[in-house]
């Protein structure tokens, strides 16, 4: 199975360096800086993980994973915020968020959260 990956962060410089270090990982990223284009890329070439932004500009990211979570085969979603808290990482998960991450994070803890099933081990340092 393709380890296809949508990565969606308003940070030009961060999505291009996360995304060139998913890629030397395996992974196969589609990279978008904006709540809209994520949402036509899940449309349109469903991918097989999701690594979103909470705060995308001025939209949630928590839409977008509602949006990931319904996608047969399901999605493998991290949310990745510099802005963590209990509140929204129960909602992410509620939501459909495989896991949930703070900002900065390692690529390769980034990567073990992808492949890792269970939602209940998510990593909110607060």
């Amino acid at each position: 199975m393709t380890r296809r990956l949508l990565l969606v962060d308003d940070d030009a410089a961060f999505c291009e360096s996360l995304a060139g270090a998913l890629r030397r990982r395996g992974f196969d990223v589609t990279a978008v800086l904006d709540a809209g284009a994520a949402a036509r890329s899940l449309q349109v070439e469903p991918p097989r993980y999701a690594l979103i932004d909470l705060r995308i500009g001025d939209a949630s990211g928590l839409a977008l994973v509602a949006q990931a979570a319904a996608i047969e085969p399901p999605v493998r979603i991290v949310v990745l915020t510099a802005y963590a808290s209990i509140a929204t990482a129960v909602e992410a998960v509620k939501l459909g968020a495989t896991h949930y991450l703070a900002k900065p994070a390692e690529v390769d803890d980034i990567v073990a959260a992808l492949d890792r099933d269970a939602a209940g081990d998510a990593s909110v340092p607060l």
